[in-house]
């Protein structure tokens, strides 16, 4: 069982979202008001991003709170009493097969955190991505930013494929997960709700990335969620 200020805290996150996120996005108003910000606007994927962003906003003027702490490269989110971090989860990819799992953070930072505040939470913002089928979405982002990057230069010579742009989400409620020490995650592991994403994976010089936690949510034990609102 969790103590009784955890479930309201994340019971208050969850309400003060509900009421506060507008229930669809617009991928082009989205990435206007991220440039509007000058806040990470240029990001393909700009669910999560805007995501970050709007919701630290709005628990941090509704509820106060600030920036959670640092683990190497690692910033967690948000902090009021508990530490948070701040996910958007597509159920589905764009082949409508479940988008599982959600990709969490730093092995080595979500281990520290939790081993030094005694839990880390989760709270996620779940929905349904629309794509763009057509292009036209790429092609605006494309000229906001002022044309096609390097990278993009890079992926055409190579003949690699472009993935497709989200270019609105829906949202369907809110999540919030805690875990509350190191046995949990083991458990997880073994019980196959938690995986790592990256582990033994390599970056283009040759150097060996860092692993990050997957949770699948599709499969997390019930006790694991402390709050959950539907629109």
């Amino acid at each position: 069982m969790y103590a009784q200020d955890l479930v309201d805290e994340a019971t208050q996150i969850a309400d003060v979202l509900i009421c506060n996120l507008p229930q669809r996005i617009d991928g082009k108003e989205a990435i206007l008001e991220l440039k509007q910000q000058d806040y990470q606007w240029r990001q393909m994927e700009w669910v999560g991003w805007y995501f970050e962003y709007k919701v630290f906003s709005i628990l941090t003027q509704t509820l106060g709170g600030t920036r959670g702490p640092s683990y190497g490269n690692t910033t967690f989110d948000y902090i009021c009493r508990y530490i948070w971090d701040l996910k958007a989860h597509p159920e589905y990819t764009t082949k409508g097969t479940p988008n599982e799992p959600m990709i969490l953070n730093d092995r080595e930072a979500v281990e520290a955190c939790i081993t030094e505040n005694s839990g880390l939470g989760f709270v996620v913002v779940r929905g349904v991505a629309e794509f763009d089928s057509s292009g036209e979405f790429k092609e605006w982002h494309d000229s906001l930013k002022g044309g096609t990057s390097a990278y993009e230069h890079e992926r055409v010579q190579r003949g690699a494929g472009s993935r497709k742009r989200k270019t609105a989400f829906d949202v369907r409620g809110i999540d919030a997960y805690f875990i509350g020490s190191q046995r949990v995650l083991d458990a997880g592991i073994e019980e196959g709700w938690l995986n790592f994403f990256q582990k033994g994976m390599r970056n283009a010089d040759g150097s060996p990335r860092r692993a990050k936690y997957a949770l699948r949510t599709d499969r997390v034990p019930d006790s694991l969620k402390v709050a959950s609102i539907k629109y």
